[in-house]
């Protein structure tokens, strides 16, 4: 089957997609992935957002249960990119996520 999106974290970048902006709000985005595998798609994330002040990573670990690796990013002011989010949806690598949004502190 062919992949519907063309990029994954074997992309070696990703196109800016043009967020739009939110107003006084923060989006986020939590997902997990195989433990073994985390740092490699971190670091890649890391790459890809180079540059990009509104994207914070907020956290990275292990979880305690199942032994997952997870990776929580949010962005500021802006929507999260759609690619990104087509990425977790479609990449095998990516067990689950879950999208938030928050008011600004």
């Amino acid at each position: 089957m062919a992949q519907l999106v063309p990029y994954s974290f074997d992309s070696a970048a990703l196109p800016e997609t043009g967020p739009e902006m939110v107003t006084d709000t923060v989006q986020g985005v939590h997902f997990t992935v195989p433990a073994h595998h985390r740092e490699w798609i971190l670091e890649k994330i890391e790459s890809w957002f180079d540059g990009r002040d509104e994207i914070i990573l907020v956290d990275t670990g292990i979880s305690s249960k199942q032994g997952l690796g997870f990776i929580t990013l949010e962005w500021e002011y802006r929507e999260i990119d759609r690619l990104f989010l087509a990425i977790l949806r479609d990449d095998e690598l990516v067990d689950d996520y879950c999208m938030y949004e928050r008011e600004e502190e």
